[in-house]
C-alpha cells in the first residue's frame, strides 16, 4: 500500500511513550530495501498532523510483523521507551496473542515445539521435529475457537518470537494458514495468510503499570466466518505456560 495513511480508527492505545496501530494486511513494519512506504512513515505523518509537530518526529517499531499479516505494531514515540521495549522484547517478557485460521482437523489444544532455522535466500524458514546446532527452539500452544466448514479459527500464544514461526509450525503440523502459499496453504479462503496479532500484555517500558492491548476482531468477508473471541479465552492464553 503505497499510499497507506494511519487513520484515527486504527490506533488502538496512545501516550506520551507508545502508539499501538492496528496494521493492515499487505503494509509494510518498517521500510524495506527499495524504501517503500511503511508504517512507520504513516506514523511519524500521523503523530506530526495529531499534534502540530513540525519537522521530524520520532516513531520507531519496536518488533516484526510479517508484511501480509495484519494487527497490532507497537511503536515507541521516545528513545527512552525504545530502549526498554527492546529490553522487554528480548528478555521475552511480553505475552503476545495471534488469532489464525487454519485448514485440516486441529486439536483442541497444543503446545507445538520445533527448531527454526531462516533460510535467507528465500526468506522462509526450515523446521525440524528434533533439536539441531544450527536451529532455534520455537515454541507456541494453540486453542481452537471455532471452526466452518474444513476451517478453524485458533488463539495463539507465542513464546518464543522467531521469524514465520507461527506460519511455519502450523505448516509442519499439517494445519497450514489459510491463504499462506509460502508455506503450502491449498485452501480457497483467501490468497494471503489469515493470521492477525489481536493482543498483547506487557508492563508499560516507562510507567511501570501492566497494560492488556487488544485489537478489534479482524476484518474481511473470510474472517466474519467466526466469531469474535471471548474475554475467558483470551485470559486462558494469557495464562498459559509450558514446560521448559
Amino acid at each position: 500500500m503505497k499510499d497507506y495513511f494511519i487513520a484515527d480508527s486504527d490506533v488502538v492505545y496512545l501516550d506520551n511513550h507508545l502508539l499501538v496501530v492496528n496494521k493492515p494486511a499487505g503494509v509494510l513494519a518498517q521500510m524495506d530495501k527499495d524504501r517503500n512506504r511503511s508504517l512507520e512513515d504513516a506514523a511519524k505523518d500521523w503523530l506530526r498532523e495529531k499534534f502540530k509537530k513540525p519537522g521530524n518526529v520520532f516513531a520507531t517499531v519496536t518488533h516484526r510483523l510479517d508484511r501480509p499479516v495484519g494487527g497490532l505494531v507497537i511503536i515507541a514515540r521516545t528513545s527512552k521507551a525504545l530502549v526498554r521495549m527492546n529490553e522487554i522484547f528480548s528478555q521475552r517478557k511480553i505475552q503476545k496473542i495471534y488469532l489464525a485460521v487454519v485448514a485440516g482437523q486441529p486439536d483442541q489444544e497444543k503446545h507445538l515445539r520445533h527448531w527454526i532455522k531462516k533460510n535467507e535466500a528465500t526468506n522462509k524458514v526450515w523446521t525440524y521435529t528434533y533439536e539441531r546446532g544450527d536451529a532455534k527452539q520455537a515454541d507456541l500452544k494453540y486453542w481452537q475457537l471455532s471452526n466452518h466448514g474444513e476451517h478453524s479459527m485458533l488463539m495463539v500464544r507465542l513464546f518464543t518470537g522467531r521469524h514465520h514461526q507461527i506460519r511455519a509450525q502450523l505448516s509442519l503440523d499439517k494445519t497450514p494458514i489459510a491463504g499462506d502459499l509460502k508455506y503450502g496453504s491449498k485452501s480457497p479462503l483467501a490468497t494471503n495468510p489469515l493470521l492477525y496479532s489481536y493482543a498483547a500484555r506487557f508492563e508499560h517500558p516507562v510507567l511501570k503499570e501492566i497494560i492488556t492491548i487488544r485489537a478489534p476482531h479482524p476484518k474481511g468477508d473470510a474472517w466474519a466466518l467466526f466469531p469474535e473471541p471471548d474475554a475467558e479465552s483470551l485470559e486462558r492464553a494469557f495464562a498459559a505456560t509450558i514446560a521448559p
